[in-house]
């Protein structure tokens, strides 16, 4: 009988081993997503295209964004803040968006930047083909 316990007992931690193992791979699989992000100046249903925007990914570089302009940036993680400041057409900051977007399992995103800096919900679009 003693033999029979261990035998279950060697099985149930070898099960308990392969169960943490595959959440730890689950978990580190959603921390170190890389994405994509399609950062786009265009014109999106009512709102026109910005003048200029400068945006940023995690606190990165600015990017300058004319008129009809579309960049790409990485973002790794389960979130990423996003900083965009808007200009008019005599080169002040009209406005400072910043937004923590969390894209959820979306390799690739596409952002639309007059959407989100004229405060619409569905700032966030399919990723171009």
């Amino acid at each position: 009988m003693a033999a029979f316990m261990n035998f279950l007992m060697r099985w149930f931690q070898r099960l308990v081993v392969l169960a943490v193992l595959i959440a730890l791979g689950i978990w580190l699989f959603f921390i170190g997503r890389e994405h994509q992000v399609y950062l786009d100046n265009r014109a999106y249903g009512d709102y026109k295209a910005l003048e200029q925007v400068n945006v940023s990914v995690n606190n990165g570089d600015m990017i300058e964004l004319m008129t009809r302009e579309r960049d790409m940036r990485k973002a790794v993680g389960t979130e990423f803040t996003l900083k965009a400041e808007v200009f008019d057409e005599n080169g002040q900051i009209v406005n400072t968006i910043t937004k923590t977007i969390e894209p959820k399992c979306s390799k690739d995103i596409m952002i639309s930047l007059p959407a989100l800096a004229g405060g619409a919900e569905n700032f966030i679009l399919p990723a171009p083909r």
